[in-house]
């Protein structure tokens, strides 16, 4: 019918360049055309009456201004044409051609722009979702379009220009004002758009029998035929060939660009609305799977997921619920899009993480440092999806990692040194290390239960965690990420530093428990008690500790979450002393727990109690030295399980391969027993630390509103009248006199009376004391 009017129009404009000097008949033609648009097109009509009304009332008033108005509408060339056309009646064709297209513009924007109400908007409905008509479908989703670009600033003037010339007037434009129209139309196609896409093109509505699908399909393809015929898994890749397949496939393909190309623009400019972005996030996970035909529009969704789970704006929890839904939909393009995507997604996923561990340090540990543990875990379960793609990417990360320490050790400058020894450096191998651990984990699993003849699908992490060759490619990458963290160590080695050292011990921990081989720690645990400042006095808190002791006197802390100790008085106050030993001894009684039952563990803990007895000696501290005893006695009764152990043994210790060739059968694997203790220390800290940080932060707002209710009060009082700041300075005054002057005039009284006893006339004197005042026993 549309195209019926474009027609009629451009006919009635023909007959109008034929007749230049006759106005009235040209005013006749235009009236009879939209007499006819209104027997064809009833409902546009009345759209007419009701917004545009001139356009209807053309001709009526000959001599009155508005005669040129009705082809107005806001521009200055139709002003001016409208203008030369009444002053000459003479004027050549050519001004009147200029005119006719400006009209024909004008009516072509006025038919393809609709007002959306709520009753069009349920017409709507019911053509694409009940009638599952196509031409119903291409309305709704013209509609969603509309709604997805509001927020531009030029959607309504530019937003036909921007597209092709040829598909702009094909296009029908809405027009939304109502917040409950906007609201109704996007989560209806978000939340049903989907079931009519599958329709179309792989349900009843796509005359695809199942029976020609199987023949022609190849034997890689018919599982996913079997799938997509009843429901489509959102994890599973949907090949484009299926989709062609469907008659509708060329009327339902640009459907589908337009809506996914709708919601990539409102995920891109929706800005802090969290609500919003959770609730299109969350439905677009039925959407996914079609995007395997849109190469080039997965690749920009992809780039935008990452920036909205790595965005370091917002922290609340309406945000960290989109970080979840975006990282998400990130797993899922992974899973779903062919196979050079998911390098892709590795590589923006560490880069975002690199980025924000610049700003995960000690003073923003509750907002910034919960999120990089959340997307450290995230980059985690993506790495373990292919192993394969996992070792290229974790490789080359981890040689740029070498590159930066390499550096460091070879020029030896500060700037060089604060590549290496920062929070961001920190976190990246924190990182590799949970990554490495988690194919590691997953390879000893599998081989565990092949041996035990169970399932091997019970470990899997992923894509390809079944797959033990791949993960030994990851496994390959611990002895140089080793090496890395231990060269970390000896670039700083001071007592300042030792906070990075231990950090980097419990590293090496978590791998050797991980990969089940042996890393030696304890030569960096025992070079923390050679350092000069333990076995010095530890400076006191009295008069003589001066500015330095103030300084150095850190309450509270917290070796987990920092790197270098203060520079003035550094390890010479308790504070400090008892943190670094007290974690220096929890890591060598974790170490003697995880190497229990090796052959070779009384040799292993022969340098251990060589230190500790000399340490026993030095210190006269008596918890420093309970502490020292307690991992003494440790070793101690590991070594003599060892050695009752390793005598029923037929080879000798050093042709031992297996690592814990002592443990007894139904016994905790090394592994077991690391994060057993790990969970142990994390339940006791935060059973402890939180209700520290509690006290501290409310008596820290105490602080703030005490002092804001001081300045309150100051203004207060200067604002107050000048008599009565007199007035209450007076009687402070008095009251202070009053106050001050008692001491002194008992004594003065004792001296009177001690010297003028004699006086008796001063005794007879009567005592002039005002009425009113009541005198207490004590004066």
């Amino acid at each position: 019918d549309d195209d019926d009017d474009d027609d009629g129009s451009v006919d009635s404009y023909t007959s109008l360049g034929s007749e230049e000097d006759d106005v009235d008949a040209t005013e006749a033609q235009m009236k009879a055309t939209l007499d006819k648009m209104a027997s064809k097109d009833p409902e546009f009509h009345k759209y007419l009456k009701e917004n545009e009304s001139e356009l209807l009332e053309y001709g009526d008033d000959d001599d009155d201004d508005e005669e040129g108005e009705e082809y107005i509408q806001d521009e200055d060339a139709m002003e001016s044409m409208a203008n030369e056309l009444a002053a000459d009646e003479d004027e050549d064709m050519d001004t009147k051609i200029p005119l006719k297209k400006k009209f024909e513009k004008q009516q072509k924007e006025a038919e393809n722009k609709f007002l959306l109400t709520p009753l069009r908007l349920q017409q709507l409905e019911q053509g694409a979702f009940e009638s599952h008509s196509v031409k119903g479908l291409k309305r709704i989703i013209a509609g969603y379009r509309t709604a997805c670009h509001l927020s531009d600033a030029n959607a309504q003037g530019e937003g036909a220009d921007s597209d092709d010339e040829e598909a702009a007037p094909k296009k029908k434009e809405f027009q939304i004002t109502s917040p409950v129209v906007f609201d109704r139309l996007m989560a209806i196609c978000l939340v049903q758009c989907h079931d009519e896409f599958h329709y179309h093109l792989l349900g009843k509505g796509s005359g695809v029998e199942k029976g020609d699908d199987e023949e022609e399909s190849s034997s890689e393809e018919e599982g996913d035929d079997e799938k997509t015929s009843s429901t489509l898994d959102l994890n599973q890749p949907l090949p484009p060939k299926l989709l062609a397949k469907s008659p509708h496939f060329a009327a339902i393909r640009p459907l589908l660009e337009s809506f996914l190309k709708s919601t990539l623009h409102i995920l891109t400019t929706a800005g802090k609305e969290a609500k919003l972005l959770q609730f299109v996030l969350s439905n677009l996970a039925k959407y996914v799977p079609y995007l395997t035909a849109f190469p080039k529009i997965s690749k920009p969704f992809l780039k935008t997921c990452v920036q909205l789970w790595s965005a370091p704006l917002d922290t609340s929890e309406d945000y960290n619920a989109v970080r979840l839904q975006a990282f998400l939909r990130i797993r899922q393009l992974a899973v779903t899009q062919p196979y050079p995507f998911i390098e892709e997604a590795l590589k923006l996923t560490y880069l975002s993480y690199a980025q924000r561990s610049k700003f995960g340090t000690a003073s923003n540990v509750t907002s910034v440092l919960p999120t990089l543990t959340f997307m450290g875990n995230c980059i985690v379960e993506l790495y373990t999806l292919d192993y394969a793609s996992a070792y290229q990417h974790a490789f080359v990360y981890i040689r740029q990692l070498a590159l930066h320490l390499r550096s460091a050790m070879m020029k030896q400058t500060e700037e060089t040194k604060s590549v290496v020894v920062c929070w961001q450096y920190m976190h990246c191998l924190k990182l590799w290390v949970a990554v490495l651990c988690a194919a590691c984990g997953s390879s000893k699993a599998i081989a565990k239960e092949d041996g035990d003849g169970s399932a091997a699908s019970n470990a899997k992490l992923g894509g390809g965690a079944n797959k033990d060759d791949e993960a030994n490619l990851l496994r390959s990458l611990v002895y140089p990420l080793t090496e890395i963290i231990l060269g970390v160590c000896r670039l700083v080695p001071i007592a300042r530093y030792a906070p990075l050292r231990l950090h980097c011990v419990r590293l090496l921990q978590q791998l050797a428990a991980s990969t089940e081989t042996f890393i030696p720690t304890t030569s960096l645990l025992l070079g923390v008690l050679d350092l000069k400042e333990v076995g010095m006095k530890p400076l006191g808190g009295g008069k003589k500790g001066g500015k330095k002791n103030k300084s150095a006197n850190v309450r509270g802390l917290r070796l987990p979450l920092i790197l270098k100790l203060p520079k003035e008085g550094t390890l010479r106050t308790m504070e400090q002393l008892d943190s670094v030993l007290k974690e220096v001894f929890v890591l060598l009684n974790r170490e003697a727990d995880m190497y229990r039952y090796s052959p070779g563990f009384p040799e292993f803990t022969f340098a251990i109690l060589q230190r500790l007895r000399k340490f026993n000696k030095q210190i006269s501290n008596g918890r420093w030295r309970a502490y020292s005893k307690g991992t003494m006695e440790l070793c101690d009764k590991y070594s003599a399980f060892a050695t009752n152990g390793r005598s029923t043994l037929v080879d000798a210790p050093k042709d031992v391969r297996r690592l814990e060739a002592l443990k007894p059968v139904n016994t905790p694997s090394m592994r077991e027993r690391y994060e057993s203790a790990v969970g142990k220390e994390k339940r006791l800290e935060a059973a402890l630390q939180p209700v520290m940080g509690q006290k501290a932060a409310d008596d820290a707002k105490q602080r703030k509103i005490d002092k804001k209710n001081e300045k309150k009060n100051n203004k207060k009082r200067k604002n107050e009248d000048d008599s009565e700041s007199d007035a209450d300075m007076e009687e402070e005054e008095a009251k202070k006199q009053e106050d001050k002057p008692k001491p002194k005039k008992k004594k003065k009284a004792k001296v009177v009376n001690e010297a003028d006893l004699k006086n008796v006339g001063a005794l007879k004197e009567e005592d002039e004391v005002q009425e009113g005042i009541e005198w207490s026993d004590s004066e």
